[in-house]
């Protein structure tokens, strides 16, 4: 057991990171601590921390080819990947959007079309307030994107589509 000298906690020396220069063999803050400390100064200013790990990858090309190598072969590097991506940019799990999949009935909740094979919708959010909103293919997400979720502009291009379409049926009809 040992005491954090930040939090005061008295912990099990597995909640510390282990460090050869201390009497005991681990650093005198608590891995929570550790952590907090560390994304607080990341946040408050991240260039010095990516400028040193940059400054070592190009200074070991090879060994930091060998890590990758590694990294990528002992576990299934898409689906980490992809779980990772979908939990930091949008809150969510790999759980949560299979759920939301099924409840969209497997495809697009615009044109309800499922997925290519190999491929995944793409997760339709709030830009403002960050909320997931549905699963929707390459095309209909394009399409909002471009309108830029201004409900005039959408209503205007359904009357024209609409409009266009009853003249061409009515030219069709002659």
């Amino acid at each position: 057991m040992k005491r954090c000298r930040l939090c005061n906690q008295t912990k099990p020396l597995d909640a510390f990171y282990a460090m050869k220069g201390m009497r005991d063999g681990h650093r005198n803050e608590c891995k929570t601590c550790t952590l907090e400390r560390r994304r607080a100064a990341y946040a408050a200013n991240p260039q010095p921390t990516i400028e040193r790990v940059q400054a070592w990858r190009d200074a070991n090309p090879e060994r930091y080819a060998e890590n990758q190598r590694r990294y990528k072969s002992t576990i299934d590097y898409p689906a980490v990947m992809r779980a990772a991506h979908l939990k930091r940019k949008y809150g969510i799990s790999v759980e949560q959007y299979e759920a939301r999949l099924r409840e969209q009935g497997g495809g697009c909740a615009v044109c309800a079309r499922p997925p290519k094979l190999g491929t995944s919708l793409h997760v339709d959010h709030d830009h403002e307030t960050g909320c997931v909103r549905g699963l929707l293919c390459f095309s209909c997400n394009a399409a909002l994107g471009h309108f830029q979720d201004d409900l005039d502009r959408i209503d205007a291009a359904l009357h024209y589509v609409a409009t266009k379409r009853r003249l061409s049926e009515l030219r069709a009809m002659r």
